[in-house]
């Protein structure tokens, strides 16, 4: 780094996402306004094992990807131990380092930063309810070690707040920054007379996560119920397969598109008049923006941080414990209440204005000024 240079900013993530990317782009556009300070992004893995998102190169932040190990448990589980990122802190020299959830790469880093005095920002969308360090005493020992040295907190919710607090950071130290999707629709949203889909399921196709196979039950059940709704399903994952034979015995005319690119998700999206969301777990879903910034209603289980935070926060979108039957006649309630999805989008509308990537911004920017006000 030259002489004389400000410090940069570094964040430590698992891997890239597309939302990610332009958060950093936003981010790194910001810092380079203010004072010239760059923004370096080092990730753990090159790409997670199921996804398969196809990243622009940065244009405005650095990016480089650590070598060491990685260990793709699952679909879902990843375990990164990455000890160059030892070295490469040394090198850069930061102002401060963000560290993007909890792995041993993310201790590794937190220590390197705490030998040299350089502040550290803990940052995660998980939410007590998905929080492993529950069930886990490695995990809680991991995120007790991690956090106990953090000058400041980041996260999409109050629930992500209260995770940090179980392990030690101040309530007061916490600062809100939301998530927001990679894209905005390049068009408003079509009437439902020119959307050819009533159901749409988004998502990883397991059951563990993403509740694919009770989505699957709810479909059934609304056939049962003598309606053979037309089905749109974007994304694959290990119950494809099952899903394609269930619908296909019941008769029930459904389309898989298999995974799909960013570029392909407006059209998607504004394909059907309701986005059904059961997740069993997600710390928050994405997915449930991208579907209300089209104009599509959504009807979700309660066990996702958008639901709590979102939906029901602002009254966009209906909300249900998983039951079959009660899924069923949400369902059908909805699809023949053209009024009630009218409301829920004019909701929506309001709501959504608070999930940007400018507010995000500015939630780093909170956490971050306090830090840098002392240093170059």
């Amino acid at each position: 780094m030259a002489t004389g240079a400000m410090r940069p900013i570094v964040v430590v993530t698992g891997a890239l996402a597309p939302y990610t990317h332009v958060l950093y782009e936003h981010l790194a556009e910001r810092l380079a306004g203010r004072d010239g300070r760059a923004l370096h992004v080092l990730s753990c893995t090159p790409r997670e094992s199921a996804r398969q998102w196809v990243m622009p190169p940065p244009r405005l932040y650095r990016h480089a990807v650590l070598p060491g190990l990685r260990w793709h448990r699952s679909s879902i589980r990843n375990l990164y131990v990455n000890p160059a990122v030892v070295p490469r802190l040394a090198a850069l020299h930061p102002a401060a380092v963000v560290l993007n959830d909890f792995s041993p790469t993310m201790l590794l880093a937190a220590g390197a930063a705490r030998l040299r005095r350089i502040p550290t920002l803990i940052r995660t969308d998980g939410v007590p309810e998905t929080d492993p360090g529950e069930r886990s005493a490695p995990h809680r020992w991991l995120r007790r070690a991690i956090v106990a040295g953090a000058s400041a907190g980041i996260g999409p919710s109050e629930g992500s707040g209260a995770v940090l607090a179980r392990y030690g950071l101040p309530a007061r130290n916490f600062v809100l920054s939301p998530l927001f999707p990679a894209w905005t629709p390049p068009a408003p949203p079509p009437p439902d007379s020119e959307r050819p889909y009533d159901l749409l399921f988004c998502g990883m196709l397991n059951e563990e996560v993403k509740g694919a196979r009770f989505f699957t039950d709810v479909v059934l059940g609304c056939c049962a119920r003598g309606r053979r709704l037309s089905v749109r399903v974007a994304g694959d994952g290990p119950l494809r397969g099952e899903m394609e034979a269930r619908f296909a015995q019941a008769g029930i005319s459904a389309r898989f598109d298999g995974f799909l690119g960013q570029e392909a998700l407006p059209a998607v999206y504004a394909s059907a008049r309701l986005f059904l969301f059961p997740s069993r777990g997600d710390v928050w879903g994405i997915v449930v923006q991208e579907a209300l910034q089209s104009g599509t209603p959504v009807l979700a289980s309660p066990h996702s941080g958008a639901a709590r935070g979102l939906l029901e926060t602002y009254g966009c979108g209906e909300v249900r414990p998983m039951a079959v039957a009660d899924w069923v006649d949400a369902t059908l309630r909805l699809l023949d209440d053209e009024g009630r999805r009218r409301d829920l989008r004019r909701a929506a509308e309001g709501a959504l204005p608070h999930f940007t990537v400018e507010a995000a911004v500015a939630g780093y920017l909170d956490a971050l000024d306090p830090l840098l006000a002392e240093r170059t």
